[in-house]
Parts: C-alpha cells; structure tokens; sequence
C-alpha cells in the first residue's frame, strides 16, 4: 500500500490539475455566456483555494501566474463592455457577465496568490505589491457587488502582503517606501469599508485609525479615495438619521480633504468636497443642539465663499432658514432672487424655484408674491417658456386671490396682466386660461354672496382680460352674463343692456343669457324687450323648460302678470301641454288658467287672444287627463284625480257659460268641446249620485256647441267650411239627445222642463244640418224626435222651419215621399197648435193657408181637411154658427155642405178653446177666393161633382168673413150662372 505521505502527494497534486482544468477552461465558459452554472462553479472554486504549498504547486507558478493573468484581463475586458455596452451577445448572456465579474475577479487574484506566494525572498517584496493592489482592486469589486464574504477571503490573503509591506529592508529608497505606506493606507481603507459594509462600525473605527497613523502617506489619489470611502459613510449614518455618527464621520471626510492641499488634489475633487459640506450641515442642523446650529452656519458660510453660485448651496441655505423659529422672509427672498438670477433654468431648477417660493408664501405672501413677479419679468420672459410662464402667473393668481394681504390686490394683478400682455407674445393656453379662471372666479363668487357687486363686476372683467383670450366662447358668455347678474343687483338695467349688446352673437342669444336680460327687460319696463327675451329663451331651450319655469317666477315676482302668462303658455307650449316628473302638471295649468282668466277682460270686453291661450290650456289638460287615464298608476301618484277633473270642467263651463254671448262662435267651441270630453272622464270617477249635477252640464255643453257650430255654418261662405260645421253641429246635437235621453228623469221639474226646451231646439238645429247636408233620409227620424216631448212655444219656427225644407224637397226634385212627410209635420204642428191655449190666431191662419197651398196640387184630401179645419176654428172664434144658403138652394142646386157635417170633419180640432180674437178676414177672403177659383178651374175641365165639391167649400169658408155675408153672396151669385150640365150635352149634341 503507498505511504500516508504519497496519498496527500497525490491528493494535492489532484487538486492542483482540477485547479488547472478549471481556470484553463474558464475563458470560454464566460465567452459562451449561456452557462447557468458558472457562478456555481467559480465559488466552489475559490472556496477551494488558497492550496497548501507543495512541490507540485511551485512545478506549476509560471502557468497558474499565466492563468489568473489572463483571467484577471478577461475581468477587466468584461467590465468595460459593460460600462460601454458594446457586447453583442444576447440580453440573458449579456445580463450574466456583470455578475460573474466580482468572482472572478476573486477568483483570478486566488490564482495569481497561489502563483506567486513561494517566490525567491529577494522578489517577494515587489510581488507583494502587485499582489496586494490586485487584491485591493478586487475587494473593491466584490464589496461594490455585495460579495462581501468573497471581499473578506481576499482581504485575508491581502493581510499578509500588508504585513511584508509594514516592514522596512535596509538600503530600501524612500519612493518604494511612500508606494507600501500608499499601498497599506488603502487596505486599511478598503477594510474600514467592508466592515462598515458589515455593520461593524467598532471594526471600521479600528480600521479608520489605522490609516490615520499612515497620514503621511496620504497622496492625493489615496486621500480622495478615503475622503469619498468616509462621505459614503457619513451619508449612510446622514440617510438612517443618525446624526452623530454623521457628523463623525462626515468630519473626518472633510478633514481629509483640508489636510491635503486642494491645489494638489483633482479638479473634480471640488464637488466632493461641496457634497461633503452640504451633507455636514445637514447633519448639524439634524442633531438641534445650538452648538451645532452655529457650526452649520459657519460651514455654510464658507460654502457661500466657495460655492456661492452653486444651486445647492442656494437650497441648503433655505433649508436653514427654515429651520430658525422665526424666519427671516427678507433673507428667504434675498437667496431666491439669487437663485432666480443665477441658475440655469430648466424644467427641475424651475420647479425648485416654484417649490420655495410656496413655502415662502406660507410665511409671506407678499414677498412671495415679489419672488414670483421677479421671476417672470427677470427670467422667464427671457427664456420665452411658455409652460413656465404660465405656471408662474397661475401661482400668482393662486397667491393673490387666496390672500387679504394687500387692499390693491386686484390693481397688482391687472398690473401683472399688462405686464405679461406686453412682454410676451404668446396668449395663455386654453388650459392654463381654465386654471386661472377658476382662481378669480372664486374671488367673484366670494364678492357676490357678501353682495358687493362692483367688487364681483371688477374680478369678472378681470377674467377677461387679453391673456384669457383662449378662455373660449362659452366660459366668456359664462363671465359677462356675470357681469350682467351684477348689474341686475344694483337695479342698473342700461349697464346690463349695454354688456349684453356687446356679447358675441353666439353667447347673446344663450338661453340662461336671454333669461338674464329677460329679467333687465321685465324690471326695466322694455316689454317688447322682454317678450323678445322669452322668445328666444323658448327656442333655445330645447325640451327643458326649467329656463321657462324661472321666466314665469320671475314676471309673478315683477308682477307683471301678462308677462307670466306669456311664460306660462310657452311653457305649456315646449311640454305639449305636460310637464316634467318633478312638476305637478295639473297645478301648473291651474295657475296659467286662473291668471289668464284674470287679464280676459279688457276695457268692459273680451280679449279673444287671452281667450284662445284659455282655450288651450283647457285642450292641454283634457288631453293629458286621457293619457293618465290609459296609464297605470297607484292613487297616490295619480295626478288627474276626480277633483283636478272637477276643477277644469266646472271652470271651462263657468267661462263658456259667463262670456257665451260676447266670445266667438269658434273659440266657445273649444271650450265647450274640452268641458264635455272632462265630464265624460269625470263621469268614470265619480258616485252615481253626482251624475245629474254633471249630466245637466254636459246637455247644457252639447247644446251651446250645437247652437255655436250653426251660427259658424250659417255665418261661413266657404261652402266646404259651412259643411264641416253643420257636421259638427250634428255631431252635437246628437251627443246632446243622448245625453239628454240618459240623465232627464234624474232631473228636478225646472231643470227638465228646460231640458225639454233645449231638446225641440236642438231638434231644429239638426233639420236645419241635415237640410243643408241633404241628408233626405234622416229627416223621418228628426221629425219624430219633435214630438219626443211636448214643447208648443217652439212650433212657430219648427214650422218655418218645415216650410224651408218643403221647398228644399221641390227644388231637389225628390220623391214624393219626402213632400208628403214634411207635410204631415206641418199637419201636426198645426193641429197641435190649435190645442194649446193662447194661439196665435194669425200664425195659424198663416200656416193653414201655406199647407193648403203647398197640398192643393199635391194632395187634395189635405188641402180639404184645411177648409174644414178654417172654418171649424172661424166658426169656434164666433161661438155660432150662421145659416148657409147651399148650392142646393139655387136653380141647379150642387150637393149641399151642412155645416153639423163640416164640424164632423174637423174632428182632430174639436179640442181647441175659444179665444176672444177671431180668424183674419184677409186670410178668409183669400180662402174663398182660392177654393172657389179651385171650383171654376173643375168646372172648365167639365167635371161638375169636383167644382160643385169645391164651390160648396168656398161658400162655407166665406160665411165665416165679417162682412155681412157679401163676399158669399157674390160666389153664389156667380156659382148660379155657370151652367153646370149644359156644356157636356151640348158636346155630346
């Protein structure tokens, strides 16, 4: 078995060419880049190493020295690709090149250690140093990347090249000496940082002290490493605000800095040192003790000597000020101006600016106010930055109109306003003009509800100052109908017309600006104006009419009631005669209906125009008590309910009823129609006892309509528009029967006697439509309807009536049916006539004379029944009877007429009363006269029983004449030459 000794021989040697192969094959692996297990590997790796000195590894120095040289330029090509970004490989290879940097770093140094720890003593001195800078240079790499283990394994193995190095060789010049001292200053510094990376700040204090006693060997390289390393410190403590510790070590990084001469250090050592200071201060005015509060001053008065146009050193002096329990506001301004004199402005030293003068404004916002306008006139009026200028004059706005600190604010902020105008060529943006707007209008707001309206008026006319030019058309018209509103509260009525006048067209004819001047016209006085107003308030107001509702509160508030019914209809006019959910539609055309009625009257007559606007709020309301009709509704939410029904048609009828006789025919229609249509829905709703109250209403509707629509026809010579009216007129009269028909026995005995009355002359009225309609066919009908219920004060015009249609038959040429019936009718009213007590004798006389006439060629029977009925009414008129010489009585007697006979025959008049008047004689005399006439015109047709009949007849009539029997005696007499019989022998001789 080989030895113990020649096992670790050959175990040490293993390591040795793993060692080899790794490092041999590292290059690639890095080069390739997609090796996930790299990282792995190397830290596997340089745990592995440092190996225990052997033969082996001494046969190997100059290629494990070639190894970690290459390795270690292979890290330094890696990282500056990385810093200059020119690898091509892929995103995840290019991503994991950076981390493997600080192992392998480590790893070449290991390397490089392995290869020259065992060199020959004389060179051990120089390898030292190249070995302890490159372990310093790696440490530094592995503490930057957070690989603080790794950064402590090479530390180790750089203490012992610390070590060699702390020992002086005899003969050793003092160059090579101030190269270790140099070399020993940054381990020590490196290894205060990995401590207090670590945490252990008792290490770093030890460390730190360290390099203090190697102060002499402090180049300028050295101490602006150890002055950053001490700053990184110091601003770690500054960030977890521990102060103290700060303070320490921010102080030492400044001593360092002050031991050395600045002259010898790099230019750009000065913002080290800036930051330093800035970061002391800080921490000073941290710790608030006095003692400290005076030492940051004093620090940053040499800050202000040194870097007194620095931006920073501007800002730590605000920060300073701040800080004091009373600050100095002149000072704030003073580093401000400078500040605003000094930078170079871009977006983030303007926004800093912008920053301090608001908190300068928490304590003065006069001197804020003066910051911000020196800022715009000194800087940004130069820089022609229109974002930032309007910003600035935003914020002043801002200031200006949130403060009471000066009683000629508004004059200073117009002053700025001309002074932006004339410096700068642009006009605020859209945006911006919003903003600012918004900010004065707060001011408006504020001086109108405490009422001081020239105050409002002045911040109103400021919103439309030149600048705002982009404030657009409708934020403009919003402003000036302010100013409008202003002027309407101090009762100046021109100042608001005159700000309307100059409005844009668009703006002027704005619905809510039209209100506004609406209101002028109306408490000016300028009705026209007014009217105008509402006019164009009403076109503009599309389907909301709240702009209409305010007119009508309005005029009621003036109380100009013309002008609130004006409103009112235009109202009811946009809706269509409703109204939104939130109005109660009813009270709405209650209020227009009663105030109209009010202005109906003028001068003692009627305004038809007031009483064509009643008429329509009536229609609306009808019309809309249909529609909630069909609509379900619980009764809570019904609007149209019996009593709102009530209302409208009790008052429709009242008015139709009181102005009857003075309104026009068409516009008492109207109303009428609208108060039937509310009765019939009314009659839905209500208990049947309450149906004769609305049926005597609804009868005494249909017949002021019926009479209304005749008079139109009679009254129309549109022929075509006649015949629309008779038809209408029909319409009614027949609602007028049925209703009638339906509600008269629930009538009281005026009421239905009235009823009866009004039903002959609706009969009437509807002949005369059928008459002119020629509608032939429903006359039988009508005629019936007469004689429906007994009515003898109207027969004398039915009978007229009668007379007119007879002739309209003859002129037609129609069938004789339609003679024969009208002719009964005539019949009737006569016979009916003669039964009524106080006749008129002479009308009846009359008519009789009209139905012989009107039958003598038509009907001769009934042209006999008139004789019969004449002389029966001649002979009751007398009381006797006189004693007649018949035919029979003469040399050729005809067939005798008893006048016991002629009473038989007239019957259907036995019922009339004796009346003190008597038959006229001249009606008589024409009877005879016609009968006998009758009797010659037989006799020449040789027909001797027809003219002996009607001789007969004459004689009878003519007894009853008042005038001694002459006129009797005469036909007799002429009766007795005609030689009856003689003629037709003759003929047939």
């Amino acid at each position: 078995m080989p030895s113990a000794q020649s096992a670790a021989k050959l175990e040490r040697e293993k390591k040795l060419k793993a060692v080899l192969t790794f490092a041999s094959t590292l290059t690639k692996r890095i080069d390739a880049g997609n090796d996930t297990a790299l990282i792995g590997d190397l830290q596997a790796q340089i745990r592995s190493l440092p190996l225990q000195a052997s033969s082996a590894v001494t046969a190997k120095q100059d290629e494990l020295d070639k190894l970690g040289t290459e390795l270690w330029n292979q890290a330094t090509r890696l990282r500056r690709n990385d810093e200059s970004g020119a690898d091509s490989q892929s995103k995840d290879a290019t991503a994991n090149k950076p981390r493997v940097l600080p192992f392998l770093r480590a790893y070449a140094f290991l390397l490089l250690d392995l290869a020259g720890g065992l060199g020959p003593k004389g060179k051990q001195r120089k390898s030292c140093i190249r070995l302890i800078k490159v372990a310093l240079k790696a440490a530094r790499v592995c503490i930057e990347k957070d690989e603080l283990g790794i950064a402590m394994k090479v530390l180790e193995r750089a203490a012992e090249y610390e070590e060699v190095l702390s020992k002086r060789n005899e003969g050793e010049n003092e160059r090579d000496v101030e190269l270790a001292d140099g070399l020993r200053v940054q381990y020590f510094a490196v290894r205060t940082t990995l401590s207090w990376r670590n945490n252990r700040m008792d290490l770093a204090e030890h460390m730190f002290m360290k390099c203090k006693k190697l102060g002499k060997g402090f180049n300028p390289t050295t101490t602006e490493q150890l002055a950053d390393l001490l700053y990184e410190i110091g601003k770690a403590a500054l960030v977890k605000r521990d102060y103290e510790v700060a303070v320490r070590w921010l102080e030492r990084a400044y001593d360092v800095l002050e031991e050395q001469g600045l002259d010898m250090l790099s230019p750009e050592i000065g913002e080290l040192r800036l930051s330093i200071m800035q970061s002391i201060v800080k921490a000073y005015v941290g710790t608030k003790t006095a003692d400290t509060q005076e030492k940051a001053w004093q620090m940053m008065k040499l800050m202000e000597t040194d870097f007194g146009d620095k931006m920073i050193v501007s800002l730590l002096k605000i920060e300073l000020l701040s800080e004091a329990q009373s600050i100095d506001t002149a000072e704030f301004y003073n580093v401000l101006l400078r500040m605003i004199r000094t930078v170079v402005l871009n977006d983030t030293n303007f926004k800093t600016i912008m920053h301090h003068i608001h908190k300068l404004k928490d304590h003065s916002s006069v001197t804020a106010c003066k910051a911000l306008e020196d800022l715009i006139d000194i800087r940004l009026f130069r820089e022609e930055n229109q974002s930032w200028i309007e910003k600035a004059v935003i914020t002043r706005i801002w200031i200006g109109t949130n403060s009471s600190f000066s009683e000629n604010v508004r004059e200073e902020m117009q002053e700025l306003f001309d002074t932006v105008e004339q410096n700068s060529k642009m006009r605020l943006s859209a945006p911006a003009t919003h903003a600012a707007q918004t900010l004065l209008w707060k001011r408006v707001e504020a001086a109108s509800s405490q009422e001081q309206h020239n105050v409002a008026e002045a911040w109103c006319r400021m919103c439309l100052h030149a600048i705002f030019e982009k404030a657009g058309a409708q934020n403009k018209a919003k402003v000036v109908r302010k100013i409008i509103q202003c002027a309407l509260a101090r009762q100046d009525y021109e100042a608001a017309r005159e700000v309307h006048a100059k409005m844009p067209e668009s703006g002027r004819n704005e619905p809510v600006t039209r209100y506004l001047m609406y209101k002028a016209g109306l408490r000016g006085g300028d009705e026209q104006f007014a009217a105008e107003c509402l006019d164009h308030v009403c076109r503009s107001s599309a389907k909301d009419a709240t702009l209409l509702y305010a007119c009508v509160m309005e005029a009621q508030s003036a109380g100009d009631k013309r002008q609130a019914i004006c409103a009112l209809e235009k109202v009811l006019e946009k809706y269509e005669h409703s109204a939104p959910a939130e109005i109660h539609l009813p009270a709405l055309l209650r209020s227009t209906a009663r105030m109209l009625v009010s202005e109906l009257t003028k001068d003692g007559g009627i305004d038809t125009s007031v009483l064509g606007q009643i008429c329509n709020v009536f229609e609306g309301a009808c019309a809309q008590a249909k529609v909630f009709r069909t609509r379900p509704s619980t009764p809570a939410k019904e609007l149209f309910t019996a009593v709102e029904i009530e209302w409208f048609s009790k008052n429709a009828y009242n008015i139709a009823l009181k102005y009857c006789a003075e309104m026009p025919p068409g516009l008492l229609v109207r109303l009428l129609s609208c108060c039937a249509e509310l009765i019939k829905l009314l009659r839905d709703k209500t208990r049947p006892n309450a149906n004769s109250d609305l049926c005597l209403r609804l009868v005494f509707c249909e017949f002021l309509a019926a009479c209304a629509y005749t008079t139109l026809a009679r009254a129309e010579d549109n022929t075509e528009q006649s015949i629309h009216h008779y038809l209408e007129a029909r319409k009614h009269s027949q609602e007028f029967r049925r209703a009638a028909a339906e509600g008269i026995d629930k009538l009281g005995g005026t009421s239905q006697a009235d009823i009866v009355s009004k039903h002959f002359q609706v009969v009437k009225l509807e002949l005369e439509a059928a008459l002119k309609l020629q509608k032939w066919d429903e006359l039988d009908e009508l005629f019936d309807q007469c004689w429906k219920y007994k009515s003898s004060d109207h027969y004398e015009t039915l009978a007229d009536l009668v007379l007119v249609i007879h002739a309209c038959i003859v002129k037609a040429g129609l069938d004789v049916k339609y003679r024969t019936k009208v002719l009964s009718v005539l019949e009737k009213i006569i016979n009916l006539t003669c039964r009524q007590p106080g006749r008129d004798i002479t009308k009846l006389a009359r008519w009789l004379r009209c139905l012989f006439s009107l039958s003598l060629e038509h009907d001769e029977k009934v042209s006999l029944k008139c004789i019969e009925q004449v002389t029966h009414i001649a002979a009751t008129q007398q009381s006797t009877f006189c004693p007649i010489t018949t035919i029979s009585d003469l040399d050729t007697p005809p067939p005798s007429s008893d006048p016991a006979k002629a009473g038989d025959a007239a019957d259907s008049a036995d019922d009339c009363i004796k009346e003190l008047e008597c038959y006229p004689k001249t009606e008589l005399e024409w009877l005879a006269s016609t009968v006998f006439n009758r009797a010659i015109d037989y006799y020449l047709q040789e027909n001797d029983d027809a003219t002996k009949r009607w001789a007969d007849q004459a004689f009878i009539v003519a007894q009853w004449i008042d005038d001694g029997g002459a006129t009797r005696d005469n036909l007799m007499a002429r009766f007795a030459n005609l030689k009856l019989g003689e003629q037709s022998a003759e003929q047939a001789g």
